[in-house]
């Protein structure tokens, strides 16, 4: 999936070492990301959980490319795939953060829920976060999904603590007013090809 500001790819475990370096082993990034793994605290243990989410049935794994650089800048995916149903989730979204700001997180939802609703079918895309992310939260909220609500002690936090998760969603009736806003904070007036 290719954008004007980034591009999409399959994620690769190779991946793993330059997204390490450009985010650094201290950082909040990391509290956020690999649910269900030890928090990665070294290029080695990213590769890992890279290698760990490529193998998962019901995901797909991207690389966020920068089109200007040619650089890796961060992940996203594609979560709890079920045709069946024509549902797919966005998640697992980070950008190292030298290159966030600038709409490069808001083209990539853009690509992917163009994706899901004009090449997968899909009738709903779920997009969650953490109650407590805020960055996240608000990024979800800029590209127009809609607040649905929080499930209360969702799971269990690497630190013991239950997360409560705050659910939103773009449904497929949705989906032209939510393109042309994608559009409209992108600036321009055709989809990329």
């Amino acid at each position: 999936m290719n954008g004007d500001l980034i591009s999409l790819r399959p994620l690769s475990a190779d991946d793993a070492p330059a997204l390490w370096d450009a985010i650094g082993p201290v950082s909040e990034t990391w509290r956020w990301v690999g649910h269900g793994s030890p928090m990665p605290e070294s290029a080695k243990d990213l590769e890992a959980l890279f290698q760990k989410n490529i193998e998962r049935e019901t995901a797909e794994f991207l690389a966020i490319v920068d089109n200007s650089t040619g650089l890796v800048i961060g992940a996203t995916a594609f979560l709890d795939i079920r045709p069946d149903d024509q549902h797919c989730e966005i998640g697992s979204t980070f950008i190292v953060p030298n290159f966030r700001g600038g709409n490069r997180n808001v083209e990539a939802k853009y690509l992917m829920l163009a994706e899901a609703f004009e090449k997968r079918d899909c009738v709903r895309v779920t997009i969650k976060a953490n109650m407590l992310n805020s960055r996240s939260r608000t990024a979800i909220e800029k590209i127009g999904a809609k607040f649905e609500g929080l499930l209360r002690n969702h799971r269990k936090e690497r630190d013991g603590s239950w997360r409560t998760t705050a659910y939103y969603s773009v449904i497929v009736e949705e989906w032209p007013e939510t393109k042309v806003h994608l559009l409209n904070l992108l600036k321009r007036n055709s989809p990329p090809e």
